[in-house]
């Protein structure tokens, strides 16, 4: 159902699905790349990959050297199905799969932790930040939640 704007043009319908503010146009407003989808992310920032980031879009991500995960590091130091991220209600946990060398959260070893905004996992040579409704800084670049 569309209506007419004062203008004489007509609004756009009303989605309430999307959960977007719309603007005088119909045209829903941008939001800031931070809040986009609402969804963490995680950034390589050290290892073979750095500056890679990847959205956690689905409840559980695994990380590992396997082509079969989530995010895939190609580092022989990384278990082929080495560490999840799991959403759990309102908060993330990081869950070591039984990897060899161990998982590390802000340098201390970890089989299972809760994350927190800016948190640094280190899985093999790579190290990654998580995080969450927040920019994050990245060498000279910004990273943000991404857009596929």
């Amino acid at each position: 159902m569309t209506d007419q704007t004062p203008t004489g043009g007509v609004a756009a319908p009303a989605r309430p699905e999307l959960d977007l503010p719309a603007s005088t146009t119909g045209i829903p407003t941008p939001r800031q790349p931070s809040d986009q989808h609402g969804f963490p992310i995680l950034v390589i920032e050290r290892g073979q990959q750095a500056g890679a980031r990847f959205a956690i879009r689905t409840p559980c991500a695994v990380i590992g050297r396997d082509r079969d995960c989530d995010i895939v590091l190609d580092d022989v130091t990384v278990s082929r199905y080495h560490v999840e991220v799991r959403r759990e209600g309102d908060h993330y946990v990081l869950e070591d799969c039984g990897s060899l060398n161990g998982t590390f959260l802000n340098r201390s070893p970890v089989e299972s932790a809760v994350l927190a905004d800016g948190d640094e996992i280190r899985v093999g040579d790579a190290r990654l930040t998580f995080a969450h409704r927040r920019r994050v800084t990245v060498g000279r670049g910004t990273a943000h939640p991404l857009d596929d």
